[in-house]
């Protein structure tokens, strides 16, 4: 069918291809073609009979409705490839850009809305499994025109302006729960479709006094011994972005009086996603690209520091001055929106990007996007929050190897979490330790291993080479954390055990954001966290 081979969830770089707009083109002529046969003269006679001719009634409809599909798609990539491959520099021509987007998205999706894909009952079995994914499938493709709709009508109204977005930019080296660290803060404010950002700071310098701001809910209960309402760095407890990003927009208000519209977060992989559309950019006299930026903030730029850089105040990060260049770069230069636009894809897809908007429009529409990092009823999450004071993450293996299997009426879920400590020698204090006053030695990885398992499960335990510290509530989900010591070269195993209700059932995993992600093993399947997975049984 039409949708099996074109399903309009594709990346941006597969919407304008050639080809695709071609595949689609030949599938319609090919169910033009299926559909004229199916109403010819001969068979006309067949769609009285009550059985037989449901079912041929059946195959016409979805020809029909299949050819109509395949138009619809053909005629929208056609109409987005234009709008794509046309010259954009900054300014109102990207609003203009983004504008006609959304007006094609509802049109496309309005067309979809108003096919007939025929009766349902009483169809053979094979002829019914068709009809049911057909449907589903159809669905499925309107929902995501509505949804880039609303978003590209959104992120034009933002460029519009004018608005004030928070930033944080966070180091993957030193991880949290669903993002990295954030260890730099700044403003940008949107006009005219410009976005200018300004100076990043510190979060080590930023620390606000006690009780200037305060969290609550499940993330106070939780972890309040954290201090989340002072320190920046600590906001990552929770993958909840919904929950962080407005205590955040709090602090900042608290510590600058300047109230913000929005947060925004970006680390270390949403950079490199976003230098392969811009291409090398040059930061305090190193050019860095898509293939370095890694490597580089993640260890170089930490090269040689020690002791007194650590404590130092008023010390600068290559962090927030790398994101200010690929913004400027991004400002400056006529960007490619197809590659843009899959950088930006690619990014949310693995929470390198996260977004949250103060008006409740803005919000929706992140959230059906998939870029602001929520956690629904269904979500299971497994991430290491590291707790060192160091920059090991990029030298720390996790692998989840998970069994699911009947329990009676129930269903029975066993995680195995494997940390390998693979810490080298020769590496400077900044990134291996001791941090100062901490306790540890060399490359020890002092953790927290935080699950998160969905509302429904029961007979939830977490066990192992770790010690349980928080059982609790987590917004839609249930929290289960357990601190770890790895020293150089160890490696230890977290249990976790819990029941779901039925036979049969479905999780989806929320990616950790680690690079390298966490590689997952589950009956039949394995795959890496660095997007949204579901699980089935």
């Amino acid at each position: 069918m039409a949708l099996d081979q074109v399903r309009l969830h594709l990346t941006p770089k597969e919407l304008t291809a050639v080809d695709t707009q071609l595949k689609l083109r030949s599938a319609e002529g090919d169910f033009a073609a299926a559909h004229a046969s199916l109403s010819s003269w001969f068979l006309a006679p067949v769609t009285v009979v009550p059985v037989a001719g449901r079912q041929l009634v059946s195959l016409r409809d979805l020809s029909s409705a299949a050819g109509q599909v395949a138009a619809t798609g053909s005629n929208f990539l056609a109409e987005t490839h234009v709008i794509l491959h046309s010259p954009h520099g900054a300014g109102p021509q990207r609003i203009d850009a983004l504008k006609r987007l959304s007006t094609l998205s509802a049109e496309a999706a309005s067309r979809l809305g108003h096919i007939d894909t025929g009766p349902p009952g009483a169809l053979v079995a094979p002829l019914a499994a068709k009809h049911d994914q057909f449907v589903t499938d159809l669905e499925g493709a309107r929902g995501r025109l509505e949804r880039a709709t609303r978003v590209s009508a959104i992120v034009a109204n933002i460029l519009q302006g004018p608005q004030t977005y928070l930033v944080m930019a966070s180091n993957n080296a030193e991880m949290r729960s669903g993002s990295g660290m954030f260890l730099d803060v700044g403003t940008a404010t949107t006009g005219e479709g410009s976005v200018h950002l300004g100076k990043m700071t510190l979060t080590a310098d930023l620390i606000l006094p006690p009780g200037a701001v305060t969290a609550s809910g499940d993330l106070q209960r939780n972890w309040g011994w954290l201090d989340q309402g002072q320190d920046w760095r600590n906001l990552g407890v929770s993958p909840q972005f919904d929950v962080t990003a407005p205590l955040a927009a709090q602090m900042w208000q608290s510590r600058t009086g300047q109230s913000v519209d929005g947060v925004i977060a970006l680390d270390v992989g949403g950079l490199r996603e976003l230098l392969r559309a811009t291409g090398p950019v040059g930061v305090g006299g190193v050019v860095v690209s898509a293939d370095t930026v890694v490597n580089y903030l993640e260890h170089d730029e930490y090269t040689g520091l020690s002791d007194a850089a650590i404590q130092s105040p008023g010390r600068q990060d290559a962090l927030g001055s790398l994101a200010s260049a690929v913004l400027n770069h991004l400002q400056s230069q006529s960007t490619d929106l197809t590659s843009l636009g899959t950088a930006m894809a690619s990014a949310a897809q693995g929470r390198h990007l996260l977004v949250w908007s103060r008006t409740r429009t803005a919000e929706a529409g992140w959230q059906s996007a998939g870029v602001a990092g929520t956690l629904s009823s269904d979500s299971l999450a497994a991430t290491v929050i590291n707790r060192g004071g160091n920059k090991l993450d990029q030298y720390l293996s996790v692998d989840v190897r998970t069994n699911i299997a009947a329990a009676g009426p129930n269903t029975k879920v066993g995680m195995t979490i494997h940390l390998h400590n693979m810490t080298p020698p020769g590496q400077s204090q900044f990134i291996a330790g001791p941090y100062p006053g901490s306790g540890s030695t060399y490359g020890e990885y002092k953790g927290l291993v935080a699950v998160n398992l969905p509302a429904a499960s029961s007979h939830r335990s977490m066990g192992g080479d770790g010690r349980m510290v928080i059982k609790g509530v987590d917004g839609p989900t249930w929290l289960l954390v357990s601190a770890v010591d790895l020293p150089e070269g160890a490696s230890k195993d977290i249990t976790v055990g819990f029941e779901m209700l039925r036979h049969h059932g479905a999780m989806t995993v929320v990616p950790s954001a680690r690079i390298p992600p966490v590689h997952w093993s589950v009956p039949g399947a394995t795959f890496a966290d660095d997007r949204p997975v579901t699980v089935r049984w």
